[in-house]
């Protein structure tokens, strides 16, 4: 009887030391899983590690005709390199065919300080695209109708080791 009174105290350590190591387990993966940080317009101003990732996410309508492009002058390439842009489009399979999120995906590779500047252009508001691309010069944002004008952002970006 003595030795079945051991195991039930053994198991009764047992369990909550393999809970506990299976709750930070869990944590971890979570963790590993979150990617790169993520800015909006809100949020201009960033922070990186050189070595860390992050992306501006930015909300776009293509099925009413807005995009978002990144545009001169571009960054420091010894401060932040590009590593590509990605759409995510919600509730529906067809490229355009709803909502979602435009993303700009970048490295901090060096110390210092430099500016990614993006244009945001709803539906007939900008000429070009990529790089290229420009307000119309009616449509810019200067008058209380900023919804449906063309509107730059800048990104400033520190970057330390």
């Amino acid at each position: 009887m003595t030795s079945k009174v051991l195991s039930r105290r053994g198991h009764a350590r047992l369990v909550p030391s393999l809970l506990a190591l299976g709750a930070v387990g869990a944590l971890a993966a979570c963790g590993a899983a979150t990617g790169p940080k993520e800015y909006g317009t809100d949020r201009r101003t960033i922070e990186a590690e050189v070595g860390e990732e992050f992306a501006l996410a930015l909300p776009m309508h293509p099925s009413q005709g807005e995009w978002w492009y990144r545009v001169a002058p571009r960054p420091d390439d010894k401060v932040v390199r590009s590593e590509g842009d990605r759409e995510d489009y919600e509730g529906s399979d067809l490229v355009g065919g709803g909502d979602g999120t435009q993303y700009f995906d970048f490295k901090a590779v060096g110390p210092g300080t430099t500016e990614i500047r993006v244009l945001h252009c709803p539906v007939g508001t900008c000429v070009g695209k990529g790089e290229a691309a420009s307000p119309r010069p009616d449509a810019t944002s200067t008058n209380s109708d900023q919804a449906h004008k063309a509107r730059y952002y800048t990104f400033t970006v520190s970057v330390r080791r």
